[in-house]
């Protein structure tokens, strides 16, 4: 080899090793930033952070383990991307109500423009707004003209119960109670008949179901979490449709929908359900209003929204989209979860059918009837916290400020650990156990603050709470007071979990059926 192919190997050398070295360095340029504030966490590695420990131990398992380790405050990194985790009560009653002015807004990773006006991710005086228009479909007065027709459902998922018991039949519940919330939240809130439980090949239905099977989607979730910049290539690509609202399928549907009720429904005596309030929400000219707001007007309070600007025909769909989603899956998991602790609980399981038999006799459960039942609640809350099915709330912090002696910057995004904080035997003694007594009106007294939320708190917990339990306690009524509810040998104790978003079942809920004499 002569000097000059030499001199132009070490050069090439030189330029790639220079070129390595500069790329490990960025990869590793903000790990130093919680050493920096004084808070501790696992080692990230280069580019990946700590997402590999993550995903080793599973989502419904790692932020227990690193608080067993770290403490109730502690630094990860998703990607280069830093995020404060907390699981301390005071900690976090500080983020979600004393100074929620600096913590009103969740972190957005990625998403296009139709799902970042979703109520969830919409922030400041646009959630406000939305928020104000979206109330009303869930006060209790609305919950008691919702009873016939949840009623009507829990029938019909009697009666799927019953065929069960009657063939001796095994079965995985989360797709029945998944097509009986279907059922109610398409009629409650949105004033749709789809009658999913008598047919699931509803067009509505199986784009709904088909949006929580991610599939290789998850890919592009994680090229987003790893570069947080390209999301907005991935959104002009389509390639984030699938996780919220599927555009060309299930967003199509319900704009159709929504155009099918202005053209019908239009009057002053409409249902008061989610879509017709929201539909009554628009200003005459909306169309070319919402074009010009965003050129010339300055909305500075949530008056602004109301009267120059009311809500867009893409603010509609985009709230009928999530609503429905989170509507039916979160409640059908909680039952999932529900039926399978019952199974494994069979004096829990009986002293609750007593309990109903002797408040209601015959009478069929409703908005008031089931206030009389204080064992039911307290079995709803014990499994809300051993299964919170939404188990993280995030805040992004708008302005630096200082959290119980923790200095926070501008911009730092602040993760709630609500399974680590339900399973922390500090707050919860024998946190594995079904212990339904933990919620007696005396024991929540006593209740360290903020060491329960499977809604969240403060301004922006859920709004469709009520909506939750209503449609949960209606069907466990009826499902207690007319079926034993058995362990099989398909049955997991304990039960392993996916690790999708939503906290699910990984192998589903097995049980068997048994009609009481």
């Amino acid at each position: 080899m002569n000097v000059f192919g030499l001199t132009e190997y070490v050069t090439t050398f030189v330029l790639g090793a220079v070129l390595l070295l500069a790329l490990y360095l960025y990869g590793r340029r903000p790990y130093s930033y919680f050493k920096e504030l004084g808070i501790p966490g696992p080692e990230p590695i280069c580019y990946l952070g700590n997402l590999k420990e993550i995903g080793k131990r599973g989502n419904g398992y790692a932020y227990k383990h690193f608080r067993e380790i770290y403490g109730n405050l502690y630094g990860l990194f998703f990607g280069r991307l830093p995020i404060c985790v907390t699981s301390d009560p005071e900690f976090i009653q500080e983020i979600l109500v004393k100074q929620f002015s600096n913590f009103t807004n969740r972190t957005v990773l990625f998403g296009d423009e139709i799902s970042q006006l979703t109520l969830p991710l919409t922030k400041d005086d646009h959630w406000k707004y939305l928020r104000t228009v979206l109330t009303p479909t869930f006060t209790s007065h609305q919950m008691r003209r919702m009873n016939t027709m949840i009623q009507t459902y829990a029938n019909i998922l009697v009666e799927k119960f019953g065929n069960l018991a009657d063939n001796g039949e095994i079965r995985e519940v989360k797709t029945l109670f998944s097509a009986y919330t279907i059922d109610v939240i398409a009629a409650a809130g949105f004033g749709i008949i789809v009658n999913s439980q008598k047919n699931p090949h509803d067009p509505l239905v199986k784009k709904a179901i088909d949006l929580f099977k991610l599939g290789l989607t998850g890919i592009y979730i994680f090229i987003a979490v790893l570069f947080p910049s390209t999301t907005i290539l991935l959104a002009k690509l389509n390639l984030l449709n699938s996780v919220f609202g599927n555009e060309v399928l299930f967003r199509k549907l319900w704009k159709q929908l929504i155009d099918d009720r202005k053209k019908t429904q239009m009057n002053n005596d409409m249902q008061k359900n989610l879509l017709n309030l929201m539909i009554k929400a628009q200003l005459k000219g909306h169309e070319t209003l919402s074009l010009e707001v965003e050129k010339d007007l300055q909305l500075e309070n949530i008056t602004d929204w109301r009267t120059k600007r009311g809500i867009t025909d893409d603010e509609i769909l985009a709230q009928c989209v999530v609503l429905f989603l989170s509507g039916y899956e979160t409640t059908a998991s909680a039952l999932s979860f529900f039926t399978y602790l019952m199974a494994i609980n069979s004096k829990s399981q009986q002293r609750l059918y007593e309990e109903i038999v002797d408040s209601l006799g015959e009478d069929l459960p409703t908005y008031d009837n089931i206030q009389q039942l204080p064992y039911l609640s307290m079995c709803f809350d014990e499994t809300m916290r051993m299964y919170p099915i939404l188990n993280t709330a995030v805040r992004q912090c708008k302005k630096t400020c200082t959290v119980k002696g923790t200095k926070i910057p501008e911009g730092l995004s602040v993760r709630i650990s609500i399974d680590a904080l339900h399973y922390d035997p500090k707050y919860w003694p024998e946190p594995d156990k079904f212990i339904p007594e933990r919620f007696t009106e005396e024991a929540k007294s006593q209740q360290v603050p903020f060491s329960y939320l499977p809604f969240g708190a403060g301004p922006r917990a859920c709004l469709g709470r009520r909506l939750a339990k209503l449609e949960f306690k209606i069907a466990a009524v009826q499902m207690i007071r007319n079926f034993k509810i058995l362990p099989t040998e398909k049955t997991e104790n304990p039960l392993m979990f996916s690790d999708h978003f939503l906290l699910d079942a990984k192998n589903g809920v097995w049980v068997k059926f048994e009609r009481r004499c």
